[in-house]
């Protein structure tokens, strides 16, 4: 039971991190720092509130407050740092964390983290003066763990096909919660994590195209229903009719890629509308969008893991927003 109760405590700082980055206030001489592409640093002697890289670098030799985020990018941290997301890049850690969860990419730490690892779909290399305080959860990945390094939680190793296995077989029993000891567990707290992470890059990339989307979403949610039924319900037969016609497969590819595009960007919308009537409703005037995603994401993500009706309601609103999507990118060109 200890066990158990270790590891789900673990997996709770996804949801925690939404509330460390968008509802603790910031302090005076702190910022939030948001980077597209380049380095973002952090020099020695000086602090920051929050950071967010896209497509760039990360290196922290002072100090980070709260959250650390970088996406599709290197991460490096000398100093000390909050929670330290990185996904689809390396991480460095040669100063302290607190929580550390790495997707896509390998983690080298010789320094400290102080509260949870998570490691998923990429590698972990623990040299002799690393040490780990809380528990270390590594999925799908490859772990070397030298002589000398230290973990003081619970640890938890799982292969792909152990995330994997039983899957499918859940859609049938009614997509039922898993325990925390279930692999099932793991890969849909992966997939929730890695579906917030798009959201939020949506947003920032797209924030025009994102916010009309919610605006369309929280004025005529019936009609943008009704459209997402329709084109969901024409897609497949559409997609047949192209491929029978043989010159228009090609066409039949890019009509799921727009498919794919709207379904995100109407995620990303519903996502971004849900976060930001729960941060207005708890105080916080005009958030950021890309905070306001990331929380609506985890909501979302939170309530289609409800057995049964879980799946029905998650399904309903992203069809709401994919059909929001196209009448607002339609409204967009239209005017």
């Amino acid at each position: 039971m200890e066990r158990k109760n270790k590891l789900f405590a673990c997996v709770l700082f996804f949801v925690a991190l939404v509330f460390i980055i968008g509802l603790c206030p910031s302090p005076a001489s702190a910022q939030d720092l948001v980077r597209l592409g380049g380095e973002l640093y952090i020099p020695e002697g000086e602090q920051a509130n929050n950071t967010l890289v896209l497509f760039g670098s990360t290196r922290i030799d002072g100090e980070v407050w709260q959250g650390t985020v970088n996406i599709f990018g290197n991460t490096k941290i000398n100093g000390k740092a909050g929670s330290v997301v990185a996904v689809g890049g390396p991480a460095n850690i040669t100063g302290s964390t607190w929580d550390l969860v790495v997707v896509g990419g390998s983690a080298a730490i010789s320094g400290e983290v102080n509260g949870n690892l998570v490691v998923v779909g990429g590698s972990l290399h623990l040299t002799p003066s690393a040490r780990i305080d809380g528990d270390m959860v590594v999925v799908g990945s490859t772990l070397a763990m030298d002589p000398g390094a230290v973990v003081t939680g619970s640890e938890v190793s799982l292969t792909l096909e152990e995330a994997l296995a039983g899957q499918i077989g859940q859609w049938f029993k009614g997509h039922p919660f898993p325990g925390p000891l279930s692999p099932a567990f793991w890969w849909r707290l992966a997939n929730l994590f890695l579906t917030a992470v798009v959201l939020v890059i949506i947003s920032i990339l797209f924030p025009k195209a994102t916010a009309n989307t919610a605006g369309e979403l929280a004025k005529r949610p019936l009609p943008s229903f009704l459209w997402g039924i329709l084109i969901a319900f024409l897609a497949i037969p559409t997609t047949i009719l192209l491929i029978i016609t043989i010159l228009g497969i090609p066409l039949a590819g890019l009509l799921w890629l727009a498919l794919a595009c709207a379904y995100f960007l109407g995620f990303a919308g519903l996502s971004s509308l849900v976060g930001k009537k729960t941060l207005t409703a708890l105080g916080i005037e005009q958030p950021e969008l890309y905070l306001s995603a990331l929380l609506g994401a985890i909501f979302i993500g939170i309530i289609t893991l409800l057995p049964y009706a879980g799946v029905l309601v998650g399904w309903l609103l992203k069809i709401t927003g994919l059909g929001a999507a196209v009448v607002s990118l339609a409204n967009r060109r239209h005017a």
